[in-house]
């Protein structure tokens, strides 16, 4: 789904939180303290005017929202924004910056870094296993990257680059780690947290850490 898809789809805010509700609890919405099925909705105006949908368990009396527990909890930017952002991060073919979000979305910059730190965050496989878990073939090496220093001669865009350690599937996951140096102590870590011992092969490397 795209910028015009969030947009037409997504009109009012209503229609994002239904969405959401939707999403969320496909069989009906369920407390999420208990889990009962007796759910009130409640809603009210804060003192700020702003709307507030609120869901009480009828059960035990919890209250919470669609966003509680997501990677919605606890903000007051309308999920339509949040949408939007989404969209925008998934669809760049590059890195997308907080002020080019910023001004996509017509929210300050710092409020479009927290959104771009924290759907990032979310996009992270955090339990996903580690390379060659089944055998593969993974390559490895390491690359500079950076170091431009406009006027401020070769040495100091040398001390600016940053070293990155590259492992790859074959054909598959790729894993990118900040390393301080190409030595044994800074690399050994590395592969060993994100490359399985049933690896097929490390051409190259594996005389290297020995």
């Amino acid at each position: 789904m795209n910028l015009h898809d969030v947009a037409k789809t997504f009109a009012s805010e209503d229609e994002a939180v239904e969405h959401l509700i939707k999403a969320r609890w496909p069989d009906g919405i369920h407390c999420i303290a208990c889990d009962s099925t007796r759910i009130s909705r409640v809603t009210s105006k804060g003192k700020t005017g702003k709307v507030r949908r609120v869901l009480e368990c009828l059960e035990c009396g919890w209250q919470f929202t669609a966003t509680s527990g997501t990677l919605f909890h606890d903000s007051h930017l309308p999920l339509q924004k949040w949408f939007m952002a989404i969209a925008l991060i998934c669809e760049a073919k590059k890195s997308l910056s907080a002020l080019q979000l910023s001004r996509h979305l017509g929210v300050q910059h710092k409020t479009a870094w927290y959104l771009n730190h924290r759907i990032r965050e979310a996009m992270q496989d955090k339990d996903a296993k580690p390379l060659a878990s089944e055998g593969q073939v993974v390559e490895i090496d390491e690359v500079n990257l950076g170091g431009k220093k406009r006027n401020l001669g070769i040495k100091a865009g040398k001390d600016a680059k940053i070293k990155v350690l590259g492992m790859v599937e074959r054909n598959g996951r790729i894993r990118l780690k900040v390393i301080p140096d190409a030595k044994k102590q800074s690399l050994q870590p590395a592969i060993e947290a994100n490359v399985s011992p049933n690896a097929n092969t490390i051409p190259r490397w594996q005389d290297r850490l020995t």
